[in-house]
């Protein structure tokens, strides 16, 4: 997967667009409709983790999100996308991101993507997977 494949799954150009440039410009309300049928998850359970009211979202509708729901948005599918390169498949990346694990105090990784720094931890773990880093 790459920069393209992101875009398709988000919904955006990704041509002569900088990442900085895609969030100032705000993601298509759809995206996020588009990464919670991907992730398997309910409208509510990606308020949660975007962090964001229904009734806030759904003001977006049929519009750009703003730049700070763009970013958190852009985070949620970058690190999607990375668990299915390191996992090797879609399915094996939901398993993951969805199962308690022991990395993460037993919670489930997605419960982590309500913070930056929560997903920075994430992604952390993945590098460790894919290199065989155990701790």
């Amino acid at each position: 997967m790459g920069n393209t494949a992101l875009a398709e799954i988000l919904g955006y150009d990704e041509e002569n667009q900088t990442p900085v440039e895609i969030v100032a410009r705000g993601l298509p309300y759809g995206a996020v409709e588009r990464l919670a049928r991907i992730l398997d998850l309910t409208m509510e359970k990606m308020c949660q983790i975007i962090p964001v009211s229904r009734r806030t979202l759904a003001r977006y509708r049929g519009g750009n999100l703003d730049p700070h729901l763009s970013d958190h948005i852009l985070m949620l599918g970058q690190v999607y996308e990375r668990a299915v390169e390191v996992l090797e498949s879609p399915e094996n990346a939901l398993l993951w991101l969805k199962t308690p694990n022991y990395a993460f105090r037993f919670k489930a990784p997605l419960d982590y993507l309500s913070s930056f720094t929560g997903a920075q931890e994430v992604l952390d773990e993945l590098g460790r997977l894919q290199y065989g880093v155990f701790v």
